[in-house]
Order: C-alpha cells, then structure tokens, then sequence
C-alpha cells in the first residue's frame, strides 16, 4: 500500500530563510509527509519566527514530523520552538513511535533526540552515543509494542549507521553534517561535526548491516543552512525526496 509513497526531508535549516522558494519546492513535490530532522533553529542566533515562516508555508501540503538536532538541544528556547511547532501541528516523535496507515497497513516511524538531549524519556544510563541509539530505540519498540514490520528512524546524526542497524530499523533519515561544508571533486566533504576532517557520511544513502543480516538505509541529507561557517562550496543546499517502493522492483 506504501507503493510510491512520497517522504520529504528537511534538515538543517539553521534560521536561513529561502523567503517561500524552499515552500515551493516542497509543495511542487506533493509528499505524503515531510520530516525535519534537527537543526531547524541555530543556537547563536536563534529566530523562531525564521524557524517558523516555513512551517506556516507548508503545513497544509502534508503532515510534518519532527525531531531536534545538537542546536535545539543547547538553546534556551528550545521550549518555546516546541510549543510553536505544536500551534501549528508538528508532530514532535522525540522518543516517540506513531504509526503510518495506508489502505489498511502501516508502518512504523520512530524519533530520537539528539544525544546532546539533556533528559531522556527513559531512565536509562549511557555510556555513549551508541549505546544511547540502540537503547533509546530498544526502548521505544518495547513500552509501544511495536508490530509494524517496516520502521523509519528519524535521527539527526549520520555517524552512528551501525547503532542504527543493531536497533533493527530499516530506514534512517539524517542530517547534522552539512555535507562537508566544502567539497572538493572526487574527495567528498572536507570536515563535518562529529566526524573530522574527510567525513565518510555527509550525503547520499548508505547501507550497514545488522546483527541479524538485515540491512538498513541511512539517509544523509547536506541539509539547507549554514551554522559556524557562513558559506558552502560546491555544496548546494539540499532538499531530500524519497520514495518507497516495494522489493525487486
């Protein structure tokens, strides 16, 4: 039933305001959901207001889930992002399972904060951001009983493709480095958080392999604003689409 069924990716935004292009563009692809993967705010000079124009634009085009990334997690108005996300119904799947129905079946979507989350939804100690993944996704799939034999994993981080893969999701969309900033032909990125210099995931869709053999798709968006460094090069901003459809085809 999830036959070409449509997912847009916003990730990243950082404030930057595309002053209704980006609203277009989105709107123009018809998605049956849009998902915002962290970092719609940049903790240095946060504008809600900014954050919140594209919502506005868009929330009538399909529903919109979110999750937060490393700069919702350390500004103070992280809160009040939230509250205006709900006013305007955002559905906010930090720690959270909701299920996707088409004609009679479904499939999971499942949130993660981003591990700079200074609460967790669940009384459990880490030790590090992989350890965070597999237990904060274990812990959602039991206290949701989760039946849903296809799962979806919005987190902003790439680096962490083979906790994603132990936690058994099949699908992963991510964000968080920028698409290396700069990047230089036949080379890639040349530094993204969290990863260095000459990261190995700073766009496209990897493949990792799970304790069980089964393979999950990690989603790397380049995303669309800037954060520390105020430029990109050879990096356009990048607005993800993904469309399921069944095995073999």
């Amino acid at each position: 039933a999830f036959e070409g069924f449509k997912i847009v990716q916003v990730s990243d935004l950082h404030n930057k305001n595309f002053h209704g292009a980006l609203a277009e563009k989105i709107i123009e692809t018809k998605p049956d959901i849009v998902v915002i993967t962290g970092d719609m705010i940049d903790s240095r000079h946060t504008s809600i207001p900014d954050a919140m124009a594209l919502i506005e634009d868009i929330k009538s085009a399909a529903p919109i889930y979110y999750v937060s990334g490393n700069h919702e997690q350390r500004s103070p108005a992280f809160e009040a992002l939230k509250m205006a996300l709900i006013k305007q119904g955002v559905i906010l799947i930090d720690g959270q399972y909701v299920r996707l129905e088409n004609e009679g079946q479904s499939i999971g979507l499942l949130g993660i904060a981003d591990p700079l989350s200074r609460f967790s939804e669940y009384d459990v100690n880490f030790e590090n951001d992989s350890d965070y993944v597999l237990q904060t996704v274990r812990s959602i799939f039991q206290s949701n009983a989760v039946q849903t034999d296809f799962n979806i994993l919005l987190s902003h981080r790439p680096e962490l493709g083979n906790a994603y893969a132990q936690s058994n999701v099949d699908l992963v969309f991510t964000g968080h480095a920028h698409g290396g900033q700069v990047r230089v032909p036949l080379l890639g990125g040349i530094v993204a958080p969290n990863q260095g210099f000459f990261p190995k995931w700073t766009e496209g869709i990897h493949h990792f392999t799970g304790a069980d053999d089964n393979t999950t798709s990690v989603v790397v968006s380049r995303g669309l604003g800037n954060s520390i460094v105020p430029i990109r090069i050879f990096n356009r901003p990048e607005l993800v689409v993904v469309t399921l459809s069944r095995g073999g085809k």
